[in-house]
């Protein structure tokens, strides 16, 4: 139920032993610390808040997630700071890194140009529900006159996409019903001294080569990694593609790089290849992770491992990306689903599955007749 407040809560399934509780009606109603219980969201009504207190001078946004799932914040973020250009933008990272949040968050946000500062504190997760997370740290580098506001999203079955969901949380219009807005990158006019670097090393192959295969065949948030990664390399080399590919690997080959993380920033990252992507034909092959959003942004197609069977899964879909999967799920598009069968797999364990790598070389195939025949 809708409160006059900045925030009201909603529980999507009964709660009767939750005690009933009231937002305070004082000065610091605000900054209320208050913990969130399982199966409960927050949305915010800011031109509430504004109205009650006259002297907010900016929103203070408290960051507790992954890159990727930053990455599907960034529409909303353009969104708001559109709707309160009169509002200083502070931005709050976790410094500590765990299975859901990680500190680059924090370097993405200094390319954004909707914050103006940029801060860390020392936070750490719930051992059941990500939102529960502590953020009290925080509160020794927010202004007294900024609202503090946890980026949060709903990520369930009835949601559409977790964008729509952050725009409902912040009570932002979408510019458009039909088509969910695609992650925001901000890359400089000038790229860096290693990307450019970069640039000019894989364009001098990429020219020699029928187009660039871009792997992220490893995620931080499920701890997978994809164990055939040599042998479809080996593969897409004898197709004569470029591969490129942030996961190391033992093979060796002129057409084959790994791009070393270490020398680049993610947005780098992301840099180089969208600047390669404008001249070469590229694609990308990508475990359900961070390149999921990352290859929706930069508009390059991506054929998305779905290791697992989530039913969530069309809340961080795009349509640049065809699944590869073993579930049928209703809420995605089938012509953008290759279904696997039980001998294109192996069972990793009694969650997830191993792609054979002869088949995701096929899936890929049948990706690039599909986008050919557009």
């Amino acid at each position: 139920m809708h409160s006059p407040y900045c925030v009201w809560y909603s529980f999507d399934k009964p709660c009767p032993n939750c005690k009933k509780e009231y937002l305070p009606i004082d000065k610091d109603w605000h900054k209320l610390p208050r913990p969130l219980y399982l199966h409960e969201h927050v949305f915010y009504n800011i031109d509430n808040a504004l109205s009650a207190n006259k002297n907010v001078k900016g929103l203070a946004l408290i960051f507790f997630m992954g890159i990727g799932d930053y990455l599907y914040t960034t529409p909303m973020l353009a969104a708001l700071k559109e709707k309160y250009p009169q509002l200083k933008f502070y931005g709050y990272v976790s410094k500590n890194i765990d299975r859901n949040n990680s500190p680059i968050v924090g370097t993405m946000l200094q390319t954004n140009p909707a914050f103006e500062k940029v801060f860390y504190f020392d936070g750490y997760r719930n051992p059941f529900i990500w939102k529960n997370y502590n953020y009290e740290d925080a509160f020794k580098d927010i202004p007294e006159d900024f609202l503090i506001l946890p980026v949060y999203y709903e990520y369930d079955v009835k949601v559409a996409h977790r964008v729509n969901s952050l725009f409902k949380t912040f009570q932002l219009a979408m510019s458009s019903k039909k088509e969910t807005p695609r992650p925001v990158f901000y890359f400089p006019a000038e790229p860096s001294e290693e990307v450019k670097k970069s640039f000019e090393e894989i364009s001098k192959l990429a020219k020699k080569r029928k187009g660039i295969v871009f792997l992220q065949l490893d995620s931080r948030g499920s701890a997978y990694s994809y164990p055939y990664q040599d042998d479809l390399i080996r593969r897409l080399l004898r197709d004569e593609y470029l591969v490129l590919s942030v996961t190391k690997s033992a093979v060796v080959d002129e057409y084959f790089k790994i791009i070393d993380i270490k020398k680049f920033s993610f947005n780098e990252s992301c840099h180089l290849l969208s600047l390669l992507s404008k001249k070469y034909k590229m694609y990308i092959i990508a475990l359900n992770s961070v390149f999921w959003a990352a290859s929706a942004g930069l508009d390059i197609p991506n054929l998305g491992l779905q290791h697992w069977v989530d039913k969530k899964v069309h809340n961080l879909w795009y349509p640049n990306i065809t699944v590869v999967t073993d579930y049928i799920y209703k809420k995605l598009p089938k012509n953008k689903m290759i279904m696997a069968c039980e001998g294109d797999y192996l069972r990793h364990n009694k969650k997830i599955i191993d792609y054979k790598p002869e088949f995701v070389y096929k899936c890929f195939n049948k990706m690039l007749d599909k986008l050919e025949s557009k």
